[in-house]
């Protein structure tokens, strides 16, 4: 009999081998698992997307950042223009609210100068006054100058910056003069003060410096500043710088005398000079020592990115009533309250403004001298401060 023969499987190995796999068991004939796939790579449109999505990001960000720095420096430039108006006004301010209507000194003459307002070498307004001691008094300076005698010793003047030397008596009293830089085009305005007061002090040599004639050219004004001495020292020396960026600044005054009624320009309006001489022809009344008010005015010029400046492209006669410029971008809007330029110290209100014109000008504004400026000029504009300051009622 026979042995029975194995029963031979009619199915492929390698058909064994994939229904193995088809149903999650190792294949036959093997001991490990299957080998996975390879990882893929990013294709090139992949990559071009993200790099362009990336870059837009990136100009989003940017563009934010710049939004936020502009909107910080111009606030910077705003508040700066307003912290430099309040310097300055608050300054002056106090000063009035000390001036006295008296002489210069106590033997000044009546027609001795101790309240000025009048134009520069380079047209533009001084204001000099005698006020009396006030916060100084409290220096030994102050103290000593106001108890001593011409006679003691004491034989310095007090310049508000000696506080601790024993000064010679001052007869209560400061010489106070504000000025702008003596250049066309300087934009600091100065301050000085000098006790006592005497004839050919501090306002007296203020006075002949603006008077003078030889001092018409601009050099000649500025080199016969720098050269005058005053007790032995360089009169420019007595000046400190009060504030920078101050394209204009202007003193209205209300004039009982010329009966002002109004601070509108025209003939009832506020004059822009004064001289505190009494008038002594017969039948009239003295002038009042001081105007009962006055009006300051402060154009600030301010910073990047708010600064309003440019240059003129032609030349623009005395008369001219238009100012051809390079642009007028950042120049305050017409109706706006600020619609001033300044050209080497000559104040110019606008009337109309386009891309490169300014027209309907009025010359000499702000108490300036109307004069002919060449192509190439520095054309500043700013933002516009005001105040109405009360004198003294003992006038």
């Amino acid at each position: 009999m026979t042995s029975a023969r194995p029963i031979e499987s009619s199915v492929h190995p390698q058909a064994g081998d994939r229904l193995a796999v088809d149903h999650g068991l190792p294949a036959a004939g093997h001991g490990r698992p299957a080998r996975g796939r390879a990882p893929r790579g990013f294709t090139l449109v992949e990559l071009m997307v993200s790099i362009t999505i990336l870059l837009m990001l990136g100009i989003i960000i940017i563009g934010f950042l710049r939004g936020a720095l502009n909107i910080s420096r111009t606030g910077t430039a705003r508040g700066q223009a307003y912290e430099t108006a309040q310097t300055v006004m608050r300054d002056i301010a106090n000063d009035l609210a000390q001036v006295i209507p008296a002489p210069a000194h106590p033997d000044g003459q009546d027609d001795d100068c101790a309240f000025l307002v009048m134009q520069d070498p380079f047209g533009r307004q001084m204001l000099a006054f005698t006020r009396a001691w006030g916060d100084e008094q409290r220096t030994t300076a102050g103290y000593d100058a106001g108890r001593g005698a011409p006679g003691q010793g004491y034989s310095q003047d007090f310049k508000g910056r000696n506080v601790n030397d024993a000064m010679r008596a001052s007869h209560g009293n400061l010489e106070v003069v504000y000025i702008m830089e003596p250049t066309p085009d300087g934009t600091k305005l100065y301050r000085a003060e000098r006790s006592p007061p005497q004839a050919g002090g501090l306002i007296d040599l203020m006075a002949q410096w603006c008077a003078n004639p030889d001092n018409s050219s601009e050099m000649a004004a500025l080199a016969a500043l720098q050269n005058e001495r005053i007790g032995g020292e360089p009169l420019w020396d007595q000046f400190h710088m009060v504030a920078d960026n101050v394209a204009a600044f202007g003193v209205e005054l209300w004039d009982d005398w010329n009966r002002t009624m109004t601070w509108y320009g025209g003939p009832a309006g506020p004059v822009t000079t004064w001289s505190m001489t009494r008038r002594k022809n017969e039948g009239k009344p003295p002038q009042y020592w001081l105007p009962r008010a006055l009006r300051l005015t402060l154009i600030v010029a301010q910073e990047d990115p708010l600064r309003a400046e440019t240059t003129l492209d032609a030349d623009m006669p005395t008369g001219d009533t238009s100012a051809y410029v390079a642009t007028t971008d950042l120049f305050p809007d017409v109706g706006s309250g600020a619609a001033f330029i300044r050209i080497n110290g000559e104040v110019i209100a606008y009337g109309s403004r386009s891309d490169r014109t300014f027209g309907g000008c009025v010359r000499g504004e702000l108490g300036t001298r109307p004069r002919a400026h060449k192509s190439g000029s520095v054309v500043l504009g700013g933002e516009v401060f005001r105040r109405v300051v009360q004198l003294p009622v003992a006038r």
